[in-house]
């Protein structure tokens, strides 16, 4: 039986979202093409390259669709279990039950339907005396709107769940919403905004006894202001006091986090080789997918950063192989926009096969514009390497614009999550990861 390619597979499925665990579910189980590994070709493998699995499609398609039925029958006795509630006049029980689903939802990367089960919740309490669920409500819906790069919206429902929480007296959902707030607005590079909600989790967070994560969350993202606009040393203060802060609270769930900041103050101060150690403790202390992917891109641009190519290119396609396996879809288009910087940077003519790859997974799963301006922007770099001014220059623009539409005045700079204008015109700056 001839072996297909996740590209075959693809081509062959029909389109539909009902199909869509059949595809990922043979994608987390693909492996590389022997004969490619070691072919020049290898260098610009992406996941579409990936030869699926030699088995009875019949028998993992029967034993996929004994799963989703599993998880379905969970999905449908929580949402009756929610509609019982309402009947009872158990609101609270019902948006917990919804919440439960979103939460699911959320795992298996759907933040469009982690959004309508977070909606249904909120709707189950809203008006209610169940202001602290109603809050949360408005969080989750805010999160899944981040996702899917609805900044405006998830603004303003960060603000709307922390004028509730605050109301009750909720000092740690405030302060959760406050610091999400800040993130919005820090990926539009909003800074001050940014500044101004972190500062106020910490304010919410002052009339606490106890230690709470969310207050080195509110330091730890102060402490990437400060960096991100590019007053380095005094980020280093607040980056000190949010891993006090996380010692209080209980250090382990905080390592991989507060080690990946070092990690990127370090390349914000040219010192990649200490860079790469801060991000390699942080992956190993990393406890899920997500986090190992993100880490595990930023220690492939500490290597990149010092020039070593082929150690950056494996540290990424470990990314890849995570991203792959675990079915984190979402980090791929970064991913590609790293692979394809890594195969610009050795001077290889078809690294645009990654930047097209990244593109074309971004339109496949809607992802937000945002990512779309920052491989934009990469790939504009890659052309006008290659001396072909014209596309690079296309490019750009095309890049500009969507950081317009997202809301983004300022393209991002190379190496660390640092936006301003970039350090070469000829060159556009690049991406960045967090």
């Amino acid at each position: 039986m001839k072996r297909l390619t996740l590209d075959e597979v693809r081509a062959a499925l029909p389109d539909l979202d009902e199909l869509r665990p059949i595809f990922d579910d043979l994608m987390s189980r693909s492996e590389a093409d022997p004969a490619r590994a070691w072919a020049g070709s290898g260098a610009l493998g992406t996941v579409g390259s990936r030869l699926v699995p030699d088995a009875s499609f019949v028998e993992s398609s029967t034993r996929l669709a004994a799963a989703e039925a599993e998880r379905l029958t969970q999905t449908y006795a929580l949402a009756g279990r929610a509609l019982e509630a309402l009947a009872e006049g158990e609101p609270s029980l019902a948006a917990r039950s919804f919440l439960e689903v979103a939460s699911a939802e959320e795992g298996r990367e759907r933040p469009d339907r982690a959004l309508a089960y977070a909606e249904a919740a909120h709707r189950a309490v809203e008006g209610t005396s169940e202001s602290v669920l109603t809050a949360l409500a408005l969080r989750r819906t805010a999160r899944a709107l981040r996702a899917l790069g609805d900044f405006v919206e998830a603004l303003r429902r960060y603000q709307r769940s922390h004028d509730v929480a605050l109301g009750v007296a909720d000092a740690r959902g405030a302060a959760e919403a406050a610091v999400g707030a800040g993130n919005v607005l820090e990926d539009q590079g909003r800074w001050d905004e940014a500044e101004e909600w972190y500062r106020t989790a910490l304010r919410v967070l002052d009339g606490l006894d106890e230690p709470a994560p969310e207050r080195w969350h509110a330091l730890l993202t102060l402490h990437i202001v400060a960096r991100t606009r590019g007053d380095v040393e005094s980020s280093i203060p607040l980056l000190e006091q949010a891993e006090e802060a996380a010692e209080a609270a209980g250090p382990a769930a905080a390592t991989p986090f507060i080690e990946n900041a070092r990690g990127q103050l370090l390349m914000a101060r040219g010192d990649y080789r200490a860079a790469e150690w801060c991000f390699r403790t942080a992956l190993d202390a990393a406890g899920n997918a997500r986090s190992r992917i993100v880490i595990g891109i930023n220690l492939a641009e500490a290597c990149l950063a010092q020039d070593r190519t082929l150690d950056a290119a494996e540290h990424a396609r470990e990314a890849e192989r995570e991203a792959i396996r675990e079915r984190v879809v979402p980090k791929l288009p970064e991913v590609y926009r790293l692979l394809g910087r890594i195969a610009s940077a050795e001077d290889n003519p078809d690294a645009f096969v990654l930047f097209e790859r990244a593109l074309e997974i971004l339109n496949e799963r809607h992802l937000p514009v945002l990512e779309r301006a920052l491989t934009l922007q990469a790939y504009a770099e890659s052309e006008a390497r290659r001396g072909e001014v014209e596309a690079a220059t296309q490019l750009r623009a095309q890049a500009r614009e969507l950081f317009a539409v997202a809301g983004i005045a300022q393209e991002r700079q190379r190496w660390a999550d640092v936006f301003g204008p970039a350090p070469d015109e000829d060159l556009p700056a690049q991406g960045r990861s967090r």
